[in-house]
């Protein structure tokens, strides 16, 4: 149930009855109402992109949402209750590359990071994971730049994760896989193990790697032994957990597996649990397509109008609870918008609503799943730029009297506004007008 909190004094609740079988039909079916002249905004605040993914970059054929406005509510709020997780983004930091496509931004711009790690922490993301690609390099100057910017941000952190493609990359000629991946790591040793943000269980440092042993035959007890500081690895899929070296293994999207990679996930899980002692960093994601990639091979998974990133945290709350905790969940991915996965800009619900007056009476339609609905707002405004929140409903209401939550009488504009579940777009239609009366 969702109590508003932003009058000193909140008028008392309004029930209704809840249509349809959505959470509403689950909760204590109120909306709640308040006149507070603290909680007035403006219509561009709450129509402006409010994301760090460029204002000018548009919608994509492969899902990609344009610049958008989009909820901000806590991403552990889809985690089950009493959850302790650790939501950790996987961030790409190859964007300003000309091999890259252009998304209106560089990745080593510390003003476009600042911005990217704000919204982050401002959808409740605890730290991200860096996609890199060896060191002096555009990826390596730009993930300085993230660490620089994580350290402001106390309990926000960073890891690495060491790309297969760093070790062609590394210039050493007639070294081995083995021989490049030791200097790598003594390079993040010296450059990332140090900083305060860096991501540590017990005062380890995590790394995980992507694809390293698809392509390489390597030692791992022999690379930690040349490091000063062994860090714990975290390695990929079902089959890290019994890895040589292995602290633990995290899953990913995977777009030619069935029922929308939830049957891979299960797998996962399951071996998790079956390890005593050993992380798991589960998966979140919105979809897959990987059309506009360079590297693209036609893989795909549909995004479902959001109810693929919803079932990806639905698969979690069904096999952990607040007495058995998923440790960590990363989001796959943050911004790689060429496979189709960024959630930066935000995720298509497909939904959409309309309003209308009826006496003193405002309503609303719905198209779409309201699964995919955190609550809705409703605003009013006598010149339909400044607004000021009179009511929060649950998902599930359709319909407010106005003169029941403290309207004046005279004219005014109407909004209702349909605050997706986290991360995904929010909807406001135009504003419908009204002109009653309502009695002292």
């Amino acid at each position: 149930m969702r109590f508003l909190q932003f009058a000193a004094v909140l008028l008392p609740a309004l029930v209704f009855t809840a249509c349809g079988d959505g959470p509403a039909a689950r909760s204590a079916n109120q909306i709640t109402s308040s006149t507070s002249a603290s909680t007035t905004t403006t219509l561009n605040a709450l129509r402006a992109n409010n994301t760090s993914a460029a204002s000018g970059f548009p919608t994509q054929s492969n899902g990609n949402l344009g610049a958008n406005n989009v909820s901000k509510q806590d991403i552990h709020s889809l985690l089950y209750s009493g959850s302790k997780t650790k939501v950790l983004a996987h961030l790409m930091l190859w964007f300003g590359k000309p091999n890259h496509m252009n998304v209106g931004y560089s990745s080593d711009d510390p003003a476009q990071v600042h911005r990217q790690i704000t919204d982050m922490i401002s959808r409740g993301i605890d730290g991200v994971i860096i996609d890199w690609y060896g060191p002096d390099n555009f990826v390596d100057r730009a993930t300085q730049v993230v660490v620089r910017e994580a350290e402001k941000h106390p309990g926000f952190t960073f890891t690495i994760m060491v790309d297969r493609a760093a070790i062609g990359d590394y210039p050493c000629s007639g070294c081995s896989a083995q021989e490049k991946l030791i200097e790598l790591l003594k390079y993040v040793e010296q450059t990332y193990f140090p900083s305060s943000a860096y991501l540590t269980i017990n005062g380890q440092p995590v790394v995980t790697n992507f694809d390293i042993d698809n392509d390489y035959s390597i030692d791992w007890a022999s690379v930690s032994g040349h490091l000063a500081t062994p860090p714990r690895f975290m390695f990929q899929n079902q089959g890290g957990f019994t890895h040589s070296m292995s602290d633990g293994s995290y899953s990913w999207v995977m777009p030619n597996a069935t029922n929308y990679g939830l049957d891979y996930l299960s797998s996962f899980y399951d071996a998790g649990f079956s390890v005593a002692n050993k992380e798991t960093i589960g998966a979140a994601y919105k979809g897959f397509n990987d059309a506009p990639a360079g590297w693209g091979s036609g893989r795909f998974m549909n995004q479902q109008c959001g109810e693929t990133w919803l079932q990806t945290f639905e698969k979690v709350n069904g096999l952990y609870g607040s007495g058995k905790q998923l440790p960590y969940m990363q989001l796959v991915t943050w911004n790689d918008y060429e496979e189709g996965t960024e959630i930066e800009s935000g995720i298509d619900s497909c939904f959409s609503l309309e309003a209308s007056v009826s006496g003193n009476n405002l309503e609303w339609s719905t198209s779409g799943s309201e699964k995919t609905i955190d609550h809705y707002n409703v605003y009013s405004s006598k010149d339909g730029q400044n607004l000021t929140k009179i009511a929060e409903a649950e998902p599930g209401h359709h319909s407010l009297d106005l003169c029941s939550v403290g309207m004046q009488s005279g004219k005014a504009k109407l909004f209702v506004q349909a605050v997706g579940k986290p991360s995904m777009a929010n909807r406001m239609p135009d504003p419908v007008s009204w002109s009653g009366a309502c009695g002292n």
